[in-house]
């Protein structure tokens, strides 16, 4: 277990619940892509319509979960109740609200019915389940009953771990654990069903939430982990959600503020228990790893997910783990909404799974892929409470994927209904999972686990047929035989290389269609090197438009070159999923998958030279961004809203013929060859602090269909301005309601304040009708927030954070704009946003050094630290490691994980990563024989290239030249061939300006001067 870092988890607060504004954009169900390649899916607020907050502390755990949980230290928050019940959507939303306001960051929720909906561990069981297994021997066939009653999983629960449980009634629920009955076909008993083990707990009800600590003790030294619960609002009486409404018809659907104030006290009661410092959550490594480490295969001798010891706490050395556990229920609710998921068909039981569980966390991490939703096929995942030493993987009481089992009905109608296209090893007509209803065999493919897919319930193939899953890995190996060491009997390594190359062909394709791809046009009158870039780890295949389907050309790298204007069709390829069998000849099964539907990508004509600009090298870090109304045609409107003076919530509703007068304008300025903007102005009150603007769906679409403009909102608090492809996109969503954008200034709480300071957050928010779209597309979205410098603040420190999913801050590229008194950044996606400020300064870095603004910039952003504490050491010469860990750092390159493919010379050091990193995208080549010697000194020829391949990959080249050229130097000719494309773009683009006539190409650059080339860039 790893204590929650409450410090960073509790930055964000200021009312109970984020708002809830006027015009119908209530914070509902979502479906959200983040800063990832899969979609992120909302189970609580997808099933409890009345929850309305996407930054809710709710999580689901499953039956395994529960008792990780219950078996770890520290005190944890507990709800049991699912959307079945009235009751528990009625609670639900309350209960999160207050775990919320007192500072608990995560209540567990757990649902006794496990598929949901009628297998009810917590609901007595009259006539348990059974299972007939015939079997033939020696002539005599038998046919065994098998008892199984569910309610033995609660009970045994109960008993072991909720030892002080004390309900509102007295009713109990019991369970009997019979042997089987054998009987053969003459009617002659073998064996008779006896009783084996039984037992009694007290029966809760939904809603029943609780505090626990398993090592908690009353006032008499009496074991008591539950130390405080609340049941049904104290009583057995039942209520729904309309309850808590008004009794006055006039109200509508009015809250009576008396009795919801009255619930939340009983809540805050249980809460406060327990000071909210002392409350724990558990990571995902926690839920997972611990797991897979006790049931693994020892002969290979080391876990599965190992660890270390860090500050006498025992961490994993896989860092954070991308897997979620998903109960049956929220996996079909997830496989019936909108987005692209990867998702695993196993469970700690299995050592098939024991084998790939890692390598699939190290690839999909590989592929920014952050979130794989895992689902066991057994229930229970096999466990059994009252006996820990009982092995898991012979368990098949809740295995809903084994044959003939009583509830294969879940596995079987989940696959049927979502999984339409399923290809596996098993083919129904020999192994399947079946159950009859109505006289009628009904039959799914049985699959075997791991079974590892990409999913996306929309994506049809080229030829219009539905194949929800775009490609899957079925392959069974054992943690023992899947090493990277491991040799087969004719001496080859062979079976980690057909898995983790199958992983590599997976998770080339993620999405339906592709997204993110852009047009670039030709930068010369030949008309021949245009380009589409945003391909990276896509398996794509293009044509011209209008040309026939074998003309589809097959690509790779970071980008289509060598095209002429004119628009492409762009596709995922066909490509082959694997299963068994395998053999040493052909390796595994390949299974083919279509191609994809194709999206048509316009790269532009050649429009003539390009207007040279001055340098791009800054005197200081505030030299203002050229405002986008200075380059291009803006048409705005005035939109006049209502402020509420009690919430601070001004909403603003534009007319659609207001919209249509802009995007005539609009329509007219492109005509004359200028880029436009739709422009809308809301302004603010003294009371302000969140400001809305809703523009109607209809005229919206009519936006992005109408024109190629950006979208302009200047909401006083923040102007955020959508470029078109994020309109595009917006316009694309499937919900038909009205388009609103949202930016709400609040306050950090206590605790947040006293590890970043008093400072402001935004959260930036667009809705379509009750929806948040919370990604664009590959779209971008320049935000503009105004900022007033405080006294000892200096430009350079001023540094933007996005608070990721995880309620962590993370820094992004964003910076100070002291002639607009702005903070400004671009974002491909929406959340919370803090403005901080984080100086950094060193004994040697002076404020009147060239260097200084440089130094400030970089450190501030924890790209580059010093030497030691209180010194940078500019005049320091730089390594040629060190320089690739500043620049993957500068660009927010994530390292590779351990075992990457890597150079011989990488070592095992503080580079070993970054180099992998490098090398596996063409930033890094090396020397010659796959060394890059990372500690001789880098050239200034040799940062150059590297930069160089970096802004390309990231698809960041500067591209406004300043009419300077690398030949016009006077000892251009001293530079390596290698390195003469790197100098010919960034002289051109001012990146690099010579001394005294000269490039110096083979001078050593010091940490002073890699800084300054990175901060030219950056602070742009």
């Amino acid at each position: 277990m790893k204590r929650f870092n409450r410090t960073l988890s509790l930055l964000l607060a200021t009312a109970l619940v984020l708002p809830v504004f006027q015009t119908g954009t209530a914070r509902a169900a979502e479906v959200s892509s983040f800063n990832s390649a899969v979609s992120h899916y909302d189970y609580f607020n997808d099933v409890y319509p009345h929850l309305n907050d996407t930054s809710h502390v709710l999580k689901t755990v499953t039956y395994e979960d529960l008792v990780t949980l219950l078996d770890s230290e520290g005190t944890y928050a507990v709800l049991v109740g699912g959307a079945w019940s009235e009751e528990t959507q009625a609670d639900i939303g309350f209960i999160n609200q207050v775990a919320k306001q007192y500072g608990v960051d995560t209540v567990y929720n757990f649902d006794t019915k496990l598929d949901g909906a009628a297998v009810d561990i917590a609901e007595q069981q009259e006539n348990p389940y059974t299972k007939v297994v015939t079997s033939t021997s020696q002539g005599v066939t038998t046919n065994t009953t098998n008892y199984y009653d569910f309610n033995e999983l609660y009970v045994e629960l109960a008993d072991k771990y909720l030892t002080n449980l004390n309900p509102n009634t007295d009713a109990a629920i019991t369970y009997s654990k019979k042997s089987p009955d054998k009987v053969t076909t003459t009617g002659t008993v073998t064996a008779a069903s006896t009783v084996i083990a039984s037992g009694e707990a007290k029966k809760i009800e939904s809603p029943f939430l609780f505090i626990y600590d398993k090592d908690h003790k009353d006032g008499e030294g009496n074991a008591a982990p539950i130390i405080a619960s609340l049941e049904k609002h104290g009583s057995s009486a039942d209520y729904t959600w309309n309850d808590f409404l008004t009794a006055d018809p006039n109200d509508g659907d009015a809250l009576d503020t008396a009795k919801v104030d009255s619930y939340k006290e009983q809540v805050l009661n249980v809460f406060n228990k327990v000071p909210a410092a002392d409350y724990d959550s558990l990571t995902s490594w926690d839920f997972i790893a611990p797991a897979f480490n006790k049931h693994e295969d020892q002969t290979v001798g080391r876990d599965i997910f190992p660890t270390h010891e860090e500050n006498g706490e025992v961490v994993g050395n896989d860092g954070e783990l991308v897997f979620v556990h998903v109960t049956y229920d929220e996996l079909n609710h997830l496989l019936d909404s909108e987005g692209n998921y990867v998702i695993l068909f196993g469970g700690s039981w299995c050592p098939n799974t024991q084998a790939a569980i890692r390598f699939i966390d190290e690839y999909a991490k590989k592929y920014n892929v952050d979130k794989v939703y895992f689902w066991d096929t057994k229930l229970d995942a096999g466990i059994s409470v009252l006996d820990p030493s009982a092995d898991p993987h012979n368990s098949t009481f809740l295995q809903v994927r084994d044959t003939n089992h009583p509830l294969a009905k879940l596995y079987v109608d989940l696959v049927n209904k979502y999984l339409t296209n399923i290809k596996t090893q098993y083919l129904p007509a020999s192994n399947n999972v079946n159950y009859v209803e109505n006289g009628t065999n009904v039959v799914a493919n049985k699959l075997q686990v791991p079974y590892l897919f990409a999913y996306n319930k929309d994506n049809v193939s080229a030829d219009g047929s539905k194949a929800p899953i775009l490609g899957h890995v079925e392959l069974m190996y054992t943690w023992k035989n899947i090493q990277p060491d491991y040799a087969v009997a004719d001496g080859v390594i062979r079976n980690h290389a057909n898995y983790t190359s199958a992983l590599d062909k997976l998770l080339t394709r993620l999405e339906a269609t592709p997204t993110g791809l852009t047009g670039v046009a030709p930068t010369t009158s030949a008309n021949n090197n245009g380009q589409i870039t945003g391909i990276t780890n896509k398996a794509l295949e293009y044509k011209l438009k209008g040309a026939a389907d074998s003309a589809y050309t097959a690509v790779s790298g970071n980008a289509i070159t060598g095209l002429a204007a004119g628009t492409y069709s762009v596709r995922y390829a066909a490509k082959n999923g694997y299963n068994g069998p395998t053999n040493a000849q052909n390796g595994p099964t390949a299974v083919p998958y279509a191609a994809g539907q194709a999206v048509d990508v316009i790269v532009p004509a050649f429009d003539g030279p390009t207007t040279p600009t001055t340098p791009t090298t800054p005197t200081n870090p505030t030299t203002p961004t050229t405002p986008i109304e200075e380059v291009n045609a803006v048409n705005s409107v005035t939109v006049t809203g209502t402020t509420d003076p009690a919430t601070g919530e001004t909403v603003a509703a534009v007319s659609a013929s207001d919209v249509t007068s802009l995007i005539t304008k609009a329509s007219k300025a492109e005509a004359a060859g200028k880029a436009a903007v739709i422009g809308f102005q809301v302004p603010a009150t003294a009371d302000t602090t969140s400001s809305q603007l809703t523009v109607p769906r209809n005229s919206f679409n009519s936006i992005a269909s109408g024109t190629n403009a950006a979208v302009k909102a200047d909401l006083s608090i923040g102007t955020v301005t959508f470029d078109s492809k994020a309109v595009e996109s917006i316009s694309a969503n499937s919900e038909s309601g009205d388009i609103s954008l949202i930016v709400s200034q609040f306050e950090l709480t206590a605790e947040g304040k006293e590890v970043l300071g008093d400072r402001p957050v935004y959260d930036l928010s667009v809705f379509a009708g009750d929806k948040q779209i919370s990604s664009f597309g590959g779209g971008k979205v320049q935000v503009s927030i105004p900022y007033t410098l405080k006294a000892g603040e200096d430009p350079e420190s001023i540094v933007v954070y996005h608070v990721a999913d995880s309620g962590d801050p993370q820094t992004i590229r964003g910076r100070f704009n002291a002639a607009a008194g702005t903070v400004n950044f671009t974002t491909t996606h929406f959340s919370q946003y803090i403005i901080g400020f984080n100086k950094v300064s060193f004994l040697d870095v002076p404020t009147t050094a060239w260097f200084h603004h440089a130094v400030s910039f970089l450190a501030a952003r924890e790209i580059t630290g010093g030497t030691d504490e209180a010194h940078f050491s500019p005049n320091a010469e730089l390594t040629r490691g060190q320089f690739i860990v500043l620049l993957l750092n500068a660009y927010g390159i994530t390292p590779e994980a351990d075992g990457a493919a890597n150079f011989a010379d990488a070592g095992k050091t503080y580079y070993t990563n970054y180099l992998a990193a490098a090398k596996r995208l063409g930033i890094a080549t090396g020397s010659g024989e796959n060394k890059f010697n990372p500690n001789n000194k880098i050239t200034r020829q040799e940062l150059f290239t590297l930069l160089y391949r970096s802004l390309e990959q990231l698809g960041e080249l500067p591209t406004a030249k300043t009419g300077a050229a690398a030949a016009s130097y006077s000892d251009a000719a001293d530079i390596a061939g290698y390195a003469q494309t790197a100098f010919a773009a960034l002289v051109e683009t001012g990146v690099i300006k010579g001394s005294g006539n000269k490039l110096n190409p083979e001078g050593v650059s010091t940490r002073a001067e890699a800084a300054q080339v990175l901060y030219n860039l950056l602070s742009q």
